[in-house]
């Protein structure tokens, strides 16, 4: 995907998630710009690399990545469902910045497989 279209992409992903958060949100209106930031960069992130993000966390039939995704996915569940009860804007902010993580592995791992091929 071009670049133009990738960081359009990402800036209505960012856009929208900020205003829904802007719009539902408790009244803390320093977060809707915070959640911004971290969903346009992981849309532009995932984006940019799909095909290592597909197979990084596509269908891999080894148990240890079956186990690590279980305990990760219970994880996550708990922790947003506990944000949730805190506040809606700050289980979407949670959200986002665990799927930024993910994104900014792939994309290392990415770089670092591109290197090593060169």
């Amino acid at each position: 995907m071009n670049r133009a279209l990738r960081y359009g992409v990402a800036l209505i992903v960012g856009l929208s998630v900020a205003g829904l958060v802007a719009r539902f949100g408790n009244g803390d209106h320093l977060l809707a710009p915070s959640v911004f930031l971290i969903y346009a960069a992981t849309t532009s992130l995932v984006v940019a690399h799909r095909r290592t993000w597909r197979t990084f966390f596509g269908t891999d039939p080894d148990r240890k990545q079956r186990v690590l995704g279980a305990v990760s996915g219970g994880v996550a569940g708990g922790a947003t469902s506990t944000f949730v009860q805190i506040s809606v804007p700050v289980a979407t902010a949670a959200f986002g910045l665990m799927v930024f993580g993910m994104a900014i592995t792939v994309a290392e791992f990415n770089h670092r497989t591109k290197s090593t091929s060169d």
